[in-house]
């Protein structure tokens, strides 16, 4: 749909169901080998998708899903507060996510809180292979440190040659 006050345009289950469509119909629906890979959101995306993309493959099919720098986390930041959780919640409710979400998450727990990798990658059937580094810059800004938090973390957030050993 689209949002008359901002004119944004919410298409992203459309576009994914538009290029699945015409990808089998390319020849994808006999795939003996297949991966699906995304990196940030769209790894995230791979993490969602991974067994409903296996579903619509040949059985005998050999699928894999790859998510690179997909796997956000969970965690209350430096002051406490679970921002990440709220602004998962947030996007969820803005774009109608939780139809797209797995039952087997939504069911136990918050559309929000499912859209964080460590409360679906229990219940994915497909192989997953998960690639993170150890020092996520965008995840240190927008999870543990995020805008407005404690000012004595800025110089550390903005740069992490500016940050302690503590």
């Amino acid at each position: 749909e689209v949002d008359p006050s901002t004119n944004v345009h919410y298409r992203g289950a459309r576009v994914w169901q538009a290029v699945i469509e015409d990808l089998l119909a390319k020849g994808m629906n006999k795939a003996k080998n297949a991966l699906i890979s995304g990196c940030s959101a769209g790894g995230l995306t791979s993490i969602l998708h991974c067994d409903r993309f296996h579903q619509l493959l040949p059985a005998d099919a050999n699928v894999k899903c790859l998510s690179d720098a997909g796997f956000f986390i969970n965690v209350k930041d430096i002051t406490g507060a679970n921002h990440a959780e709220a602004f998962f919640n947030d996007v969820v409710a803005t774009h109608g996510s939780a139809k797209n979400l797995p039952s087997s998450c939504t069911s136990k727990l918050p559309a929000g809180v499912c859209f964080f990798p460590q409360n679906e990658v229990q219940q994915i059937q497909t192989p997953l292979f998960i690639l993170n580094a150890a020092y996520d810059s965008w995840q240190v800004r927008h999870i543990l440190v995020p805008e407005g938090s404690d000012p004595e973390w800025r110089g550390c957030r903005d740069d992490i040659t500016q940050c302690s050993t503590k």
